[in-house]
């Protein structure tokens, strides 16, 4: 990063190639694994929150600090939080992202997220 004459920012160097959610997971301080993976060269993530018949999974706060990063509106992540088993699978989507989404008790709310 530098500073031109007056003041003005050049970020020619600076890198912004990089996954939005390669990004929000580390904000997070989620590793990819199990519950969190990404997938297409970087271009969708999948998020497995922790069910009541599961031993493993991302928390709550996770997928919210997930949501937060990625600039998910808030009606979209009340949706999600709203959405109940009968539901089926529900979608939306935000500034390049979609999203979609289910979730029952036993497995809990399971994300997918992709670079539209």
């Amino acid at each position: 990063m530098t500073l031109g004459i007056g003041g003005t920012l050049l970020v020619g160097s600076l890198d912004f190639s990089g996954s939005p959610f390669e990004g929000a997971l580390d904000a997070c301080g989620l590793k990819e694994g199990t519950s969190a993976r990404i997938g297409d060269e970087g271009r969708s993530l999948d998020l497995d929150h922790q069910g009541q018949d599961e031993s493993s999974g991302l928390q709550i706060a996770d997928l919210n600090c997930v949501l937060d990063q990625l600039e998910a509106p808030d009606s979209v992540v009340s949706q999600m939080e709203q959405t109940r088993a009968l539901d089926g699978r529900q979608s939306a989507d935000w500034n390049g992202i979609e999203a979609s989404w289910g979730y029952h008790p036993d497995t809990g709310l399971d994300v997918l997220l992709a670079l539209s």
